[in-house]
């Protein structure tokens, strides 16, 4: 189901404006907490250093590549 979660992400960052705000301006966790993730992949997400939802969404594409995310 991570793979899911991250493609959720994803889609509601470029559809919703406060996500999209809120997990650029330091208030990440309190938006992905509504998303079922594992621990690991919650610090990887809290990891992405992004100035722009493009580089926030690139990263979390490449997340989601890892073999280890099913």
């Amino acid at each position: 189901m991570t793979k899911s979660e991250l493609n959720a992400i994803a889609t509601t960052a470029l559809l919703d404006r406060d996500f999209k705000a809120a997990v650029l301006n330091g208030k990440r966790r309190e938006k992905l907490s509504q998303f079922s993730l594992p621990d690991d992949v919650m610090v990887d997400l809290m990891a992405i250093d992004a100035s722009n939802i493009h580089q926030f969404i690139y990263q979390l594409n490449e997340i989601a590549k890892r073999p280890s995310i099913n």
